[in-house]
């Protein structure tokens, strides 16, 4: 995710020329020409870093770090400044900005300030970023906060939507990626929490046996009907629902889910009774349901009336930064749970996580962690315990992902690039380590790398003979 960088200045040429300056340096950016309306965006918005000129048209610079420090004492704040405001660039330090910089502004000493601002307050930032989504959840222990920005506005939809607990939500994205976590959520954090979520996958179920399942049956409906059925609708009543993998429900049960959405009421299999219910439905799905609905496979109508919120769950790979607070929570479940005494992580097993792709996303490091601390004793987990992980890692897609990237159209939340090389770099020196049989100068030799170059990667990627 990109740093989001505030510039607050009355010149336009300043503005348009920091913007052009820092986007090109990687970096997002807001700007405003005064401080009223640069507050009443801070009032919503936090960004990473604020550049902020000394003298605005409406108010001091001075009085906008003020509010700006109340507001959040962690962001870092670099004065600008012209050279006769040198005293007052000294006050303002005094009242905790990071920095600052004289105009007209030295581009090297600009960009240096910028990164040594962002770098020394990362730590105060995630302490804000996990602080204050606890807080949005009601101290709820197991939302891992994530520093993905899809996944924050994902978790700020789910605050939103909880005042409205009748609204039909569809949550997307590949197997594996939490997708009924995300489910529960809402669920907790709605005015229905007290009351029951249950769900069924519709994947694992017949037609027949799934339709019985959700509307219940009556006594003699069929042959194995011995008894009247009460369905999960009717069990769910004042709580939710969810549905998950509904991209597999056949069509004539779609049918009868779109009429208890528009009317909230349904017959029990082979009854005549009509059954009124207040439930929320939660669907989700891993496949493209636009394209099932071009097929005839999905019904148009059900498809809209379920996609009143829709969230879009990223993959692990596109949210790496997720990776090891995630390894960190399941690490501390399962020590817990397992009266295991794992307490961290060394760097080598942290390099090992990064550098996986995780195809089967959180459930698979969630396996995986659990299978570590149930075979393997601690405090530290150890990256030579990801062994086979590690060498799955190169073998596994990598070269497909590459040739995804090189053929075919950038995706729109983009690539990891360091990471991409990185594998790629990883999986090439253990190939020509592996051919060498450990002799670090013939693989050196393979690769076209001095000696010394060789070393760093070896130890840089924790490598060590298959």
């Amino acid at each position: 995710m990109k740093p989001v960088i505030m510039v607050i200045d009355d010149e336009q040429a300043i503005r348009l020329f920091l913007e052009a300056t820092l986007q090109d340096e990687g970096y997002s950016i807001v700007t405003f020409a005064n401080g009223a309306d640069s507050l009443d965006w801070l009032s919503r918005s936090v960004p990473d870093l604020v550049l902020l000129d000394l003298m605005l048209p409406d108010m001091s610079g001075i009085q906008v770090l003020e509010s700006l420090k109340k507001l959040y004492s962690h962001i870092p704040v670099v004065m600008i400044t012209a050279y006769s405001q040198t005293d007052t660039a000294v006050q303002a330090m005094k009242l905790d900005a990071f920095d600052y910089v004289n105009k007209p502004i030295e581009l090297d000493r600009l960009l240096k300030v910028v990164a040594k601002g962002l770098d020394e307050t990362s730590e105060a930032r995630e302490s804000y970023q996990q602080s204050h989504q606890s807080d949005l959840f009601h101290g709820i222990q197991d939302v891992v906060p994530s520093g993905s920005e899809h996944m924050q506005n994902i978790y700020s939809t789910v605050r939103k939507i909880s005042g409205g607990s009748s609204t039909t939500v569809l949550i997307e994205g590949e197997s594996g990626v939490g997708k009924d976590v995300i489910a529960n959520l809402i669920h907790r954090t709605s005015a229905r929490e007290e009351f029951p979520f249950l769900e069924v996958n519709c994947a694992a179920l017949p037609e027949s046996l799934l339709e019985s399942e959700l509307f219940g049956h009556e006594k003699g409906a069929f042959t194995d009907a011995v008894n009247q059925k009460m369905g999960l609708l009717e069990l769910a009543h004042s709580g939710t629902l969810f549905l998950d993998e509904i991209g597999e429900m056949a069509l004539t049960v779609q049918v009868k889910l779109l009429r208890v959405l528009e009317k909230m009421s349904f017959g029990r299999v082979g009854g005549m009774e009509e059954i009124s219910v207040d439930v929320r439905i939660i669907a989700a799905t891993n496949r493209d349901l636009r394209t099932l609905v071009r097929q005839g496979a999905f019904r148009e109508d059900l498809y809209y009336r379920l996609k009143v919120v829709d969230l879009h769950v990223p993959p692990l790979r596109s949210r790496k930064m997720d990776i090891l607070p995630l390894t960190q929570f399941f690490l501390k479940k399962y020590s817990t749970s397992m009266a295991k005494n794992f307490k961290d992580l060394d760097a080598s097993a942290k390099e090992v996580l990064k550098h996986y792709n995780w195809p089967g996303n959180i459930r698979e490091l969630k396996n995986v962690i659990e299978r570590t601390v149930l075979l393997e004793d601690g405090p530290i987990l150890k990256g030579e315990y990801l062994k086979k992980l590690q060498i799955e890692s190169f073998a596994e897609d990598l070269p497909q992902r590459l040739k995804e990237c090189l053929v075919n159209p950038l995706p729109d939340e983009g690539i990891d690039l360091e990471s991409l090389v990185g594998e790629l770099e990883q999986s090439l020196v253990q190939k020509a380590y592996d051919a060498a049989r450990g002799n670090q100068s013939l693989a050196a030799r393979i690769l076209g790398l001095n000696r010394d170059k060789l070393r760093y990667r070896i130890k840089q990627y924790g490598i060590k003979e298959s």
